[in-house]
């Protein structure tokens, strides 16, 4: 899918619809590590893309599934963020936010592409953590 009218990206850049979840326990939020195409280590929210015949709240809850082996129930939706993945693919995602509460236990799958999962206080965000994640987590209210 290339181009979208609502996106600041070219039609030569791909477009990609993301959902992703603000889930908290407390005074904490999960993080989960993944990796760039080029192998180096990052954390950012959990999620990810939605697919052409889901909504992004059927996307996100599959993706949390399939990742974290877990069930969420789904509150409000965040603002949206803008991501430009590394890479030669030139793509650009838009992640829907949406603030979650955990149902079950969290069992990370490491042949879903997830490295880690951690529970962490937003004035504790690993080194890693995807800079525009920090500014999002910086202008919102952590609390459900």
């Amino acid at each position: 899918m290339s181009g979208n009218p609502e996106s600041p990206v070219s039609a030569a850049t791909a477009y990609r619809e993301s959902a992703k979840a603000l889930l908290t326990a407390g005074e904490r939020l999960l993080l989960v590590a993944e990796r760039h195409s080029d192998g180096t280590p990052f954390w950012t929210l959990p999620g990810g893309g939605v697919e052409p015949e889901e909504t992004p709240t059927e996307g996100l809850a599959r993706e949390l599934r399939e990742e974290l082996g877990c069930t969420v129930s789904v509150h409000s939706e965040l603002p949206p963020l803008w991501y430009a993945h590394t890479g030669p693919e030139h793509t650009v995602s838009r992640w829907r936010v949406y603030r979650c509460q955990q149902q079950s236990t969290i069992d990370p799958d490491l042949r879903a592409g997830i490295v880690d999962a951690r529970w962490v206080h937003p004035d504790e965000l690993p080194p890693e953590t995807l800079v525009h994640v920090r500014y999002f987590l910086e202008g919102v209210d952590h609390s459900l």
